[in-house]
């Protein structure tokens, strides 16, 4: 979104500061998500009022007009709407657009969206009723956007969709896309952004394993260790089956970067319950933890249930995982010091160059000359400030 304005000729300044626009983008995961998003939008009204605010996002798509009068708003932009914010806006600010640029996550990295909406219908989830039933974008049109990013001299493109492992196009899976993908000039490396169980993550580790371009670091939400809690939560897979497709993606790929989410304090968590899923986290060798306490949805499931957790267990479990998740990075990177990585260099300063290894893991390494957007290897001597040096 960023970079749609950057294209049309506005200039993005940092939060807080002066500006004709403000753009905040929306999370509904959980009810505390949506209100953070609502205070930023009164405090922005109320520091400037001549700034126009525009919610845009899942918060927005679902909440509509309620959600601009309890924000003080100026425009909702629900999904089809948010990436063309500059047109919209144009004739706001009497201004001429020049052709728009495509969408970047950075001046490296290009993200592109294959597929969107989701019918799993998780008890704490209101992403189908903000997003829908899941929807594929056709096969050709990414292949040609891959194409016009390559050209742009973008090296790396994530791809990305609110349930990727559903992609289908034409009895195309998501594999099949990675494969032309992967033969297009100029991209040298593929990221995945997250892949549900019970899709076809057996299929894309069988595929990570013998790809060129494709980076070994794959995240799949694991959500809880603990059967009653994952049967409670509506997801469809018990917690041993869950370790089992993780052990067979360790015998494809050893040092597989593995990251997940992970919620604390679901309704009828049981401190049994929460021991189940911390000795998970211990067994399992993640690389990267994304933990989550858990506040109210309303519009879910969970929301009504029974045995609710008071939010300071769940935020004291959350911390917990939280700390067993930093040691856990720290043990996954060490593995790698002595060992070649490639790195894309995505900043430049005083003759350091940092980036992202393959295996999701940050690095920096002093170099001779700018190498900013190169693939460059190197082999790390220690781990430090949570970056591979």
């Amino acid at each position: 979104m960023a970079a749609s304005f950057k294209s049309a000729g506005w200039e993005v300044v940092l939060f807080g500061s002066a500006c004709d626009v403000c753009v905040i983008h929306t999370c509904a995961v959980t009810s505390r998500a949506e209100q953070d998003c609502l205070r930023l939008a009164r405090l922005v009204k109320r520091t400037n009022k001549n700034t126009r605010v525009v919610l845009a996002g899942c918060a927005a798509e679902i909440g509509g007009e309620l959600l601009l009068k309890k924000s003080g708003a100026d425009m909702i932009a629900g999904q089809k709407e948010k990436f063309n914010l500059p047109q919209i806006l144009q004739s706001l600010h009497n201004t001429t657009l020049p052709p728009a640029e495509l969408p970047s996550f950075n001046s490296t990295r290009a993200l592109i969206r294959v597929q969107d909406g989701c019918d799993f219908c998780c008890s704490y989830c209101i992403v189908p009723s903000a997003r829908g039933k899941p929807v594929s974008r056709p096969f050709r049109e990414i292949v040609s956007e891959a194409i016009a990013i390559a050209g742009k001299g973008f090296k790396e493109v994530i791809l990305t969709g609110a349930n990727l492992g559903c992609y289908t196009d034409g009895g195309l899976t998501i594999t099949g896309l990675l494969e032309e993908l992967e033969k297009i000039p100029g991209i040298l490396r593929i990221r995945l952004s997250s892949i549900e169980v019970t899709t076809i993550e057996h299929e894309i580790i069988n595929y990570m394993a013998g790809s060129q371009k494709l980076c070994r670091s794959i995240h799949i939400p694991m959500q809880s260790g603990d059967d009653n809690t994952l049967l409670r939560m509506g997801r469809r897979y018990t917690a041993g089956q869950y370790r089992d497709m993780i052990d067979y993606a360790l015998s494809k790929i050893p040092l597989l970067g593995l990251g997940t989410d992970i919620i604390t304090g679901f309704p009828g968590e049981t401190e049994e319950a929460f021991k189940n899923t911390r000795q998970m986290v211990v067994n399992i060798p993640f690389s990267n933890l994304h933990v989550f306490t858990y506040s109210k949805r309303p519009g879910t499931r969970a929301a009504s249930m029974s045995g609710q957790i008071d939010h300071r267990t769940g935020k004291q479990r959350s911390r917990e995982l939280i700390e067993l998740g930093t040691k856990k990075k720290k043990a996954f990177a060490q593995q790698f010091i002595g060992r070649k990585v490639a790195l894309l260099i995505e900043d430049m300063k005083d003759n350091i160059g940092s980036g992202w290894t393959g295996e999701y893991l940050e690095a920096s390494v002093p170099l001779s000359k700018p190498a900013l957007n190169q693939i460059v290897e190197f082999v790390p001597s220690s781990f430090s400030c949570g970056m591979l040096k």
